[in-house]
């Protein structure tokens, strides 16, 4: 079954439209030997952050399938999928933002030549503001993605978000650390930016089914 739409408005309409117009007659098995045997792939479109139309692989039972038709759930299981995938796209580009700010702070200690002393205020400064940025992704929780896309990311999505409580692990520098680590940290905000894009590519390839 394709659901195609701008909104979930008009995903939720025409789901409801579909099911009054036989929906349930087409997936119904042909005999009642293979009823519990038969699985209905639901390919349903849902709106992405951007506003573009993408389209989602879904995996019902059959029996999952009669029970939102019968409850006339099915428009309200495609709004779900398409808020929770929204929400985490969301919490995937606020996360990549803090870590491309946290590493610019680093640049700015890193890229300077004489390097600044340890005693540096300029130095210092960048610092505390690679601190404060390193609370805020400490705070951010992002929304694992939906079941379905969920399975395809799994592993990749435990190796990003491994830090205490579900979140981003990044490396903790103290106000006199010296430049050896901060080049190290810097390396590592560009491995976890890394696996941010990874995380993200994987996904767009579920939802395409590219």
């Amino acid at each position: 079954m394709r659901i195609e739409g701008n909104d979930q408005r008009l995903a939720a309409a025409t789901a409801i439209q579909l099911q009054q117009t036989g929906v349930q007659q087409m997936l119904a098995p042909k005999t009642a030997q293979h009823q519990d045997a038969q699985k209905a792939s639901k390919e349903n479109t849902v709106q992405s952050i951007a506003g573009d139309k993408v389209s989602i692989n879904v995996e019902l039972s059959k029996k999952t399938v009669d029970t939102l038709q019968k409850m006339g759930t099915i428009s309200d299981f495609l709004n779900s999928v398409a808020t929770n995938l929204r929400q985490t796209n969301e919490g995937l580009k606020a996360t990549a933002a803090i870590v491309t700010d946290m590493k610019s702070s680093l640049d700015q200690i890193i890229k300077i030549y004489p390097p600044y002393s340890i005693e540096s205020k300029e130095r210092i400064d960048q610092l505390m503001s690679y601190s404060s940025l390193k609370k805020q992704i400490m705070s951010l929780m992002v929304p694992a993605p939906p079941a379905p896309i969920y399975e395809t990311v799994k592993h990749l999505w435990g190796d990003l978000f491994s830090g205490a409580n579900s979140t981003v692990q990044t490396p903790t520098l103290p106000l006199d650390a010296p430049d050896s680590h901060v080049n190290a940290a810097a390396k590592q905000l560009d491995v976890i930016s890394s696996q941010i894009g990874l995380v993200q590519d994987s996904m767009s390839k579920s939802i395409t089914g590219s």
